[in-house]
């Protein structure tokens, strides 16, 4: 027996998401569905529910559904965007071949999309791509999930101080003090983030540079200290960088 497809219908508008999964249920397919209002709630239960495909609504307050994307390093379900009249998004949709509803949409044209959704083998090469072409418009990341404890939270970046890699966990500092975990790489955040705003100190370390107060030697290390009292070593390819960093910021 073929295992039911996982569909996770993310979208603010109630309406929206009554309208998905009547067309679901008019498909009389194995069909486990489970609803989204937000951002936030989108990226637990990509994590706890793993779906198949995921109707993904662009425009939403608090996460876009851009950053639902951006908070996840690996994503091995298919992508179905929804969007309001946006040329730009749909110029993007249409040039790396990702599916895009347009609202408001029909029940044919919403089982075209659903089809291809089913038969279509992720191609993490073209969302990956659609996501840059986004981000041109979207700049880089502006918003971080954060968990603490069983809590999840959206954390701005302007709040953030550092990223700090520990155990196979990326954990964040923001508040002058609080602490969480997030589930993307320093790597991919060293990608992803403003480097006018942001600096890789090491291979596990980023730090905010207005947030650096002071930098020292400690038996022949270079250490950041930051304003929220964590300190943090600096690799040798990084100290020229971080010396000009704290003379700028000096002058």
């Amino acid at each position: 027996m073929t295992e039911p497809r996982r569909i996770l219908i993310v979208d603010d508008e109630p309406l929206a998401r009554q309208r998905i999964a009547r067309y679901l249920a008019q498909r009389n397919l194995p069909f486990v569905i489970e609803e989204a209002e937000s951002g936030l709630r989108a990226v637990e239960l990509i994590t706890e529910f793993k779906p198949d495909i995921v109707f993904l609504d662009i425009e939403m307050p608090g996460l876009s559904g851009l950053e639902v994307l951006q908070q996840f390093e690996e994503r091995p379900f298919q992508v179905v965007f929804e969007t309001a009249y946006d040329e730009f998004a749909i110029r993007a949709f249409e040039e790396h071949a990702c599916d895009y509803l347009l609202k408001p949409f029909t029940a044919e044209r919403f089982n075209q999309a659903l089809d291809r959704a089913l038969k279509r083998n992720l191609d993490e090469s073209r969302l990956r791509a659609l996501e840059a072409k986004l981000s041109e418009r979207e700049g880089y990341l502006s918003r971080i999930i954060v968990k603490q404890g069983g809590r999840t939270r959206i954390v701005e970046e302007r709040d953030i101080s550092c990223f700090v890699s520990r155990d196979h966990y990326t954990c964040v500092y923001f508040d002058r003090g609080r602490e969480g975990l997030t589930d993307l790489s320093i790597s991919l955040l060293s990608e992803r983030l403003d480097p006018q705003v942001f600096t890789r100190l090491h291979r596990n370390s980023i730090a905010r540079i207005s947030a650096i107060k002071s930098v020292a030697s400690r038996e022949g290390e270079m250490m950041v200290e930051l304003a929220d009292g964590v300190t943090l070593a600096v690799s040798r390819s990084r100290r020229p960088r971080v010396r000009r960093l704290m003379k700028s910021l000096h002058q």
